[in-house]
């Protein structure tokens, strides 16, 4: 079974008393279905097993496993719902709160993953994940101060933290401070030689930088621990742009695409490369 990135809990199931078996055998035939994957059969079970006991005390933990399977779903509208139904029993749930906040994320609602992971850090200060995933959405929003304050007071709680590198790495670049990137990608990779998202990082600070050698050896290493990213497609046919490998550029825009990337996006980067190598041939 593919790994399963947000939380889904497993339920403490109780079959003392005689009405609840029901409720019971729906939770645990809702585990086969995830267990197989079977994301509809899940879904399903879970609804009929919240009708079958709506006051059960365990329904938090069951609407927050249905909001995670019904994000896989693509029903993000359902999703948040599901989560916010969740919330409503149990409001100081670190992990619902950020479950939600990640969705939320996900479909560009950042104010409202803002204050999840914001009400998220106001429970639990040494939250790291919460401060970095704000951090990075305040890097999204241009918030370059709240960006930093958050990764600052990540690296305050951990002063090894590989994320508050990361971010600080983006920040650089965002910035337009791509030597300092590069030095900072360069030690977290000192530490972690098998980090796709460093070396990746690490590749489009030197391209920016102009250095397009350097940029392919670590989009080479990044391909070899994940081919699957379409980012990394597109990254690698900037790179053979520049370097006037049209035809392998245009290649790597559509593997993207087949990957998963927006075609729509996709074909603008095209087109906005070839017009400015048209411009520089007219100098």
């Amino acid at each position: 079974m593919k790994r399963i990135i947000l939380i889904i809990t497993v339920l403490g199931l109780c079959s003392h008393v005689l009405f609840s078996q029901e409720y019971n055998k729906l939770v645990e035939k809702s585990f086969e279905c995830i267990e197989n994957e079977e994301w509809a059969c899940a879904e399903d079970n879970i609804i009929k097993a919240l009708k079958a006991e709506p006051a059960n005390a365990q329904n938090s933990l069951l609407l927050s496993n249905l909001g995670t399977i019904q994000r896989y779903m693509g029903k993000s509208e359902s999703a948040i719902k599901s989560y916010t139904n969740a919330l409503m029993i149990t409001p100081r749930s670190v992990t619902i709160l950020k479950n939600r906040a990640s969705l939320y994320a996900s479909i560009d609602s950042l104010d409202r993953a803002i204050a999840d992971y914001s009400q998220v850090v106001a429970l639990d200060s040494k939250e790291e994940d919460a401060l970095y995933r704000r951090g990075l959405i305040y890097l999204q929003k241009q918030d370059t101060l709240s960006a930093r304050y958050d990764f600052e007071a990540l690296l305050k709680i951990n002063p090894e933290s590989r994320n508050a590198y990361m971010g600080f790495a983006s920040l650089m670049k965002y910035r337009n401070y791509y030597d300092e990137a590069v030095n900072i990608y360069s030690k977290i990779i000192k530490l972690d030689s098998k980090d796709f998202d460093t070396y990746f990082g690490r590749a489009e600070a030197y391209f920016y930088l102009g250095k397009m050698v350097k940029a392919r050896e670590d989009i080479k290493k990044a391909y070899e621990i994940n081919d699957k990213d379409p980012l990394l497609y597109i990254l690698r046919a900037k790179v053979g742009w520049a370097q006037f490998e049209r035809e392998s550029a245009e290649r790597d825009f559509d593997k993207a695409v087949e990957l998963g990337f927006s075609k729509e996006v996709a074909d603008k980067i095209l087109s906005e490369l070839r017009l400015e190598s048209k411009k520089k041939r007219l100098k």
